[in-house]
């Protein structure tokens, strides 16, 4: 029967939060080593394992069971412990009156954390009952004296053979006939003992080493068997999304129902959004493309992060700020605070524009609001997006992915994109977990995949990882010649090197358009790419991007790039 007191509560909770940190997802058997290290057991707070502890501790860890069988666990903030524990600081801190230290003000009792009480557990292992004499590996030495330890220390006694104790006629020992060769006196040389108000006793020897696998080859099998198991996880990632979990349980993710937002700072959105703009909608979307790319920044109850819009000068993105406060309010803990759009007497009445994002900009026209960043961020969870993308660059063949992984970034996007697009996603039949490939390869040329698992909030999916085991269905992409190639038998608009790549074929190379979800076929001119589209009537230009994002575009496609954009890095 758990019994945990709330001091007892206030106490594991400064512990674990402090040794694993807040909102990171950690192996249940690491929080059992803290626990130990701090001199506790689960047991001392009625709880068999640690597991069922944690279980017990609701308010502040969450347990997370993946279909490996891997137990994580997450200590998740809790708003009541946080102020106690500031409570007790400040206390300490706080001079006692009249410059009496060893006085304290007297007042209402608070919360105050109180380490359990560790119960040392005797295990005692009757022998009477199961006598186990073995004979044939040991070798005691009778002497008529005291025995050389109390019984506590049976284990002791037992792990050093040499040492001399005597063993009076033990009714246990008598059925034995294989315990004759005993009394044979080998002399050992053994330091005397010095019993001390021992009294006599008798109890049976048991072999420690338990010599039944006798033969020296048992240990050897040993090892193998033993890291079998674990290799495999370890090949790849481990299958955690451990950045921002400390955000997604106590962050809002509906702000009709999580956010108090006062009318001064909405009306400055009103302003300076475009007028067919729902401001509230924005700061919902836009924030959870945030929790999900691990873009905010502050702390547990002070949290910043950017708007899609930027500010008037065209480099700054408008910023955001909610504070959570300790009563609820109307039944919301959270309030906008400040929106930061710059100078807003310098905003048209056509509102801010939208920040280009991603190497697809080129193929939007207008009116398009198509962002496969955002739709990605929206649906994939990533957690941190530095760390998942740093898995999957160590995991990958090397290749350069330039200054941030921005290239690494870019491909993910499109790639699932292309994905969803074709139906490549494979879902568990129990909706529980996904998975998609990649396009990239280890080094040995193994297929990668992502691991997905399914969300808790307002986000479908979380990235759980990637791996080289089982690859995934591929996207496919070019599903014709002339998206490979210039078709010499289509008419081409004229670019300034149609004749070098009408004698050179390699100098062009697919790319792929998200927006469309479109192959097309990128050719160099003047400096640039020109994104050709296949038509029924020939090849038209569809846009004209910089080298850099016809890079990212063709690296969807393949790793194979000709010289002109490969430059470019």
């Amino acid at each position: 029967m758990p019994k945990i007191v709330p001091g007892n509560r206030l106490y594991l909770y400064q512990l674990l939060s402090r040794e694993l940190g807040v909102g990171k997802q950690t192996l249940l058997p690491r929080v059992e080593e803290v626990l130990l290290a701090d001199g506790l057991a689960p047991e001392d707070l009625g709880c068999d394992d640690m597991r069922a502890l944690c279980e017990q501790l609701s308010e502040f860890i969450k347990l997370t069971v993946f279909k490996k069988g891997y137990v994580y666990a997450t200590v998740l903030a809790n708003e009541e412990y946080d102020r106690a524990l500031e409570r007790l600081a400040s206390a300490e801190k706080k001079p006692a009156a009249g410059g009496k230290p060893w006085k304290r003000a007297k007042g209402a009792k608070a919360l105050k954390p109180v380490k359990p009480r560790h119960v040392e557990r005797v295990v005692e292992p009757e022998p009477e009952p199961e006598p186990v004499v073995e004979p044939e590996p040991e070798v005691v030495t009778e002497k008529s004296a005291e025995p050389e330890a109390p019984a506590e220390k049976n284990e002791e006694v037992a792990a050093e053979p040499e040492t001399e104790v005597e063993v009076e006629a033990a009714p246990e020992a008598e059925p034995e006939p294989d315990a004759a060769p005993e009394p044979e006196p080998e002399p050992e040389p053994a330091p005397a003992p010095e019993p001390e108000h021992v009294p006599p006793i008798s109890f049976t020897i048991t072999y420690v080493p338990e010599p039944e696998p006798t033969p020296e080859p048992e240990p050897a099998p040993q090892p193998d068997p033993g890291p079998a198991p674990e290799p495999e996880p370890e090949k790849a990632p481990a299958p955690t999304a451990a950045v921002a979990s400390r955000a997604q349980a106590d962050l809002p993710q509906d702000f009709h129902a999580d956010v108090r937002c006062s009318s001064e700072q909405l009306s400055i959105l009103y302003q300076v959004l475009p007028a067919n703009i729902d401001p509230m909608a924005t700061l919902e979307e836009d924030f959870r493309v945030a929790r999900s790319s691990g873009a905010l920044e502050g702390t547990r109850s002070n949290v910043t992060f950017s708007l899609r819009y930027l500010q008037a000068d065209g480099v700054t993105p408008v910023r955001v700020t909610l504070r959570r406060s300790a009563r609820a309010v109307a039944g919301k803990r959270w309030a906008l605070t400040e929106v930061d759009a710059g100078a807003t007497d310098e905003v048209g009445l056509e509102g801010l524009d939208v920040a280009a994002r991603g190497p697809w900009s080129a193929f939007l026209r207008p009116g398009d609001d198509a962002d496969p960043e955002r739709d990605f961020a929206q649906t994939v969870s990533l957690g941190s997006r530095e760390e998942a993308l740093e898995r999957l660059a160590g995991l990958a063949r090397p290749e350069s992915w330039g200054e941030g992984r921005h290239i690494l970034n870019d491909y993910l996007v499109m790639t699932f994109a292309r994905v969803r697009a074709e139906g490549t996603l494979a879902v568990s039949e129990d909706g529980t977990s996904a998975r998609f490939d990649t396009g990239l390869v280890t080094a040995d040329g193994a297929p990668i995949r992502a691991d997905l698992v399914a969300g808790t909030g307002d986000i479908p999916w979380q990235l759980e990882g990637f791996s080289a085991a089982e690859p995934a269905e591929p996207a496919l992409y070019v599903t014709a010649l002339a998206q490979m190639t210039l078709d010499p038998t289509l008419s081409a608009p004229s670019f300034s090197a149609i004749e070098e790549v009408r004698r050179n074929p390699r100098l062009a190379t697919p790319a792929y358009d998200p927006i469309a979800n479109e192959v097309r076929l990128l050719v160099p001119d003047e400096g640039r790419a020109l994104a050709l589209a296949v038509t029924p009537a020939g090849y038209e230009v569809a846009a004209t991007l910089d080298l850099s994002d016809a890079f990212v575009c063709a690296r969807v496609v393949s790793s194979d790039l000709p010289g002109w954009l490969a430059a470019t890095l």
